[in-house]
């Protein structure tokens, strides 16, 4: 069982630059994409990214935090749009990944951001 400290005000201060360090960088993660047999590379949304997602309809606001967050491949490479026929440059992820992966790396872009799993009870 892991022990958890309580966060005081000495040692929010003493934190502090580490903690606006921190915040600076984004995360990335690999996540193996079976329909392609491949990993692509993930990058944590900024909170506007995550804003404006959480404003769209869902398909729309997964393909978008799609878009924005894999980082390799590059889906905004004209090149690639191309060569795949796209119209609009969102429609690349439909292009690659099947329906059903798309919301699922749109999730996993949002558990960078901490949108799932970084918070949770304590019991007493």
């Amino acid at each position: 069982m892991t022990k958890r400290t309580k966060l005081t005000l000495q040692e929010l201060l003493r934190r502090k630059e580490q903690m606006l360090e921190a915040k600076k960088i984004k995360s990335t993660k690999e996540l193996y994409i079976a329909s392609i047999d491949a990993t692509i590379t993930i990058e944590e949304p900024d909170s506007a990214l995550c804003r404006d997602a959480m404003g769209m309809d869902d398909s729309d606001a997964d393909k978008y935090m799609c878009y924005e967050c894999i980082k390799e491949p590059n889906l905004k490479s004209k090149d690639v749009q191309e060569a795949f026929g796209c119209a609009e440059p969102m429609d690349i992820v439909e292009a690659i990944f099947k329906p059903g992966e798309i919301p699922q790396i749109a999730v996993a872009c949002l558990k960078l951001a901490g949108f799932a799993g970084g918070v949770e009870a304590v019991k007493n």
